[in-house]
């Protein structure tokens, strides 16, 4: 192996519309306490230094973001961010932070986590780390979870012959209908697509240079970029592109391993009835005091002293100091362009902010 350590790129830029109101431009999700004591960001650097040292584990995001990441982790290393002019979807953030990596620590072994996952146990998540860290030295390689739900909003992977450690990837496929979802999930050999890579700095660099020039020469050709200003005008060249389909669909070096642990995507309010416990008629809560009279199957998060919900079925319920939202779960699939809306209204452009 390249490296004892690898080196851990942390992708924390998104901006967690489907978590509004929590979930705000300058305090997305993943500075959010959702699912436990720690915000999402901190259990996914809790799960980082489970497989390496602090000082190699890096954070991908904005200027703005790096500002509250910092008043929230104090201790953390402030030149371990990688930053990215804007958003460009995952795959020039991965080729900017490739090429830091490999001027700062030679040709480290990268892994690539997102700062928005649930993970039912850090032992089991290095665990299946350090399996696939053995397919990493010649192979990109990614994670698989095993379904345990025809679910929709998750990409899947059909793997192919075993290898040492894991598998040949046969192919990618898309986010699919409920119909194809019920299909994927009878078959042994699909997987989820969790978006955890593991590769080696160099090889994915080639990759990169074979596969997507567009993306990786606007940054080789002006790196190491000594102003952000430099950065900002590669980024504008730059298309907006998943890794998925910017290398991993293209490439002929792709192995899975399959994880040992459980992982579900928070993606949305109705995620949390997947990883919170729930009460004998299913309703879900994170909060002070609440009664559910008569009603069932609820996802709640409020802030009075006490709250009670009489004779509702199917409803998510957020309560911040300045917003209540009341949704049904039916329709909270159009929560972002709900939030699109209210950021049209100069009047109320502050509640997304």
């Amino acid at each position: 192996m390249t490296q004892d350590k690898p080196v851990v790129l942390i992708m924390a830029g998104g901006k967690g519309e489907r978590f509004w109101p929590r979930s705000r431009v300058s305090t997305p999700k993943q500075l959010q306490k959702v699912y436990s004591k720690n915000t999402l960001l901190k259990e996914t650097l809790n799960r980082a230094y489970t497989i390496t040292s602090p000082d190699r584990v890096f954070i991908g995001t904005n200027a703005t973001l790096k500002k509250a990441i910092l008043a929230q982790e104090r201790s953390f290393p402030e030149n371990n961010f990688i930053i990215e002019p804007e958003g460009k979807n995952t795959a020039p953030i991965i080729a900017l932070a490739s090429l830091y990596f490999q001027e700062k620590f030679g040709d480290p072994i990268q892994v690539v986590l997102s700062a928005d996952a649930w993970v039912n146990s850090e032992k089991e998540f290095a665990k299946s780390i350090q399996k696939a860290l053995k397919e990493a030295d010649e192979h990109l390689v990614l994670l698989g979870i095993k379904p345990n739900r025809p679910e929709v909003g998750y990409g899947y992977i059909a793997s192919g012959k075993p290898t040492k450690h894991g598998f040949e990837v046969k192919s990618f496929f898309e986010k699919p209908d409920v119909k194809t979802a019920i299909k994927y999930i009878k078959k042994s050999n699909f997987y989820w697509n969790p978006g955890i890579f593991l590769w080696k700095t160099s090889l994915i660099l080639e990759e990169f240079e074979k596969h997507s020039p567009k993306i990786l020469k606007p940054l080789k050709d002006r790196f190491p970029f000594k102003k952000m200003g430099d950065l900002g005008e590669a980024f504008k060249l730059l298309p907006s592109e998943p890794v998925d389909i910017a290398i991993m669909e293209k490439s002929a070096r792709i192995r899975m391993v399959e994880a040992s642990f459980s992982w579900d995507d928070v993606g949305s309010w109705l995620s949390l009835e997947r990883v919170l416990p729930g009460d004998n008629q299913g309703n879900r809560h994170i909060g002070k005091e609440i009664l559910f009279y008569k009603s069932g199957n609820n996802v709640t998060q409020t802030r009075k002293e006490f709250t009670a919900l009489l004779g509702v079925q199917d409803i998510v319920v957020v309560e911040e100091e300045d917003v209540l939202f009341i949704a049904s779960k039916e329709g909270i699939g159009d929560i972002k362009n709900m939030v699109a809306e209210i950021r049209k209204n100069k009047g109320l452009q502050k509640y997304t902010e």
